[in-house]
């Protein structure tokens, strides 16, 4: 039996992997390089690949780059050794791009992330409510069906229609939420948070772990105030006890939705240790009174009102 097979295999399969496009998600430039790598300034990038993976490696480009800029990979001459020999390595090319302009007043993006159940549709709303003059919803476009407990926070649509939108650009954020009992797609429009900026208020966005990613992918990180929101309880067991109780008291949906929204719930908290790059702020809400005067301490404009 040959033992270095599989080892070779998973070495060719993460050369393979590096073969990706990605994105910029933050990057350094070394003035003064090991001797090897000659006298020129190198710029060193942390690349978010498409599948996920994230490789640091040398970033080309005529300008300096940006967070979020989009990158492909390509083979360059890395060096030669002191015997000649050649040595090449992979490297990421900027493709043509311009940073986000953060745009009229107050030119971000606030995001609350968290699982089912943890309150993230309560607190955007009475942060909408409380200061209506500088902060608006954006509302989410999605395909699935009008439910009773909605409160104007949808825009419904087909996946048709969803679909188009998509590939025109016209959604610059979407996801397919699990669920063994129907399918969800659910997405932000471009055209909804930039009406709020151009009124000069602040849009205030609900996500999950695909839509935050995918904000932060299409405006910039910068452009993204995140605040992470956790249920009550020092293990994982009493976070998810927690959120379990409230999905049931509210009465919203059925056991089938609850036991998918918990399988996600699960993912989402591990997403919260893996991504923390993804997050400005964590709060623990244990009551709504003190999660609405937290975010409106971390705010600049509610922090003044």
């Amino acid at each position: 039996m040959n033992n270095g097979a599989p080892i070779i295999h998973r070495s060719l399969k993460r050369e393979r992997d590096r073969f990706l496009p990605g994105t910029v998600v933050s990057f350094t430039t070394l003035t003064h390089p090991p001797v090897r790598f000659g006298h020129r300034p190198r710029t060193i990038g942390l690349i978010e690949l498409n599948n996920g993976q994230r490789v640091l490696a040398p970033i080309l480009s005529e300008n300096k780059p940006f967070i979020g800029q989009q990158v492909r990979p390509r083979m360059r001459l890395s060096h030669a050794t002191a015997d000649g020999l050649r040595v090449y390595e992979v490297a990421y090319e900027a493709l043509a791009g311009k940073a986000v302009q953060l745009q009229k007043f107050p030119g971000y993006i606030l995001a609350l992330t968290g699982p089912s159940g943890v309150g993230k549709s309560t607190i955007s709303r009475t942060l909408a409510r409380v200061f209506s003059e500088y902060a608006e919803n954006v509302p989410i476009l999605t395909t699935r069906d009008p439910k009773k407990s909605d409160d104007g926070e949808y825009v419904y649509t087909t996946p048709k229609e969803f679909e188009l939108l998509r590939r025109a650009g016209v959604i610059v954020s979407s996801t397919n939420i699990p669920s063994s009992t129907e399918k969800r797609q659910y997405g932000y429009r471009s055209t909804d948070i930039e009406a709020i900026w151009n009124k000069g208020k602040l849009p205030i966005v609900v996500t999950e772990i695909r839509l935050l990613k995918g904000l932060a992918h299409h405006y910039g990180r910068q452009s993204i105030l995140s605040f992470g929101l956790l249920p009550p309880g020092k293990s994982k067991r009493a976070k998810l006890s927690a959120l379990l109780h409230r999905l049931r008291t509210r009465g919203r949906e059925t056991e089938a939705h609850i036991r998918d929204r918990m399988k996600n719930a699960e993912h989402d908290l591990a997403f919260f240790l893996e991504r923390k790059d993804l997050f400005d702020h964590m709060v623990v809400n244990e009551d709504l009174s003190s999660v609405i005067a937290s975010v409106k301490e971390k705010v600049p404009k509610f922090s003044g009102i």
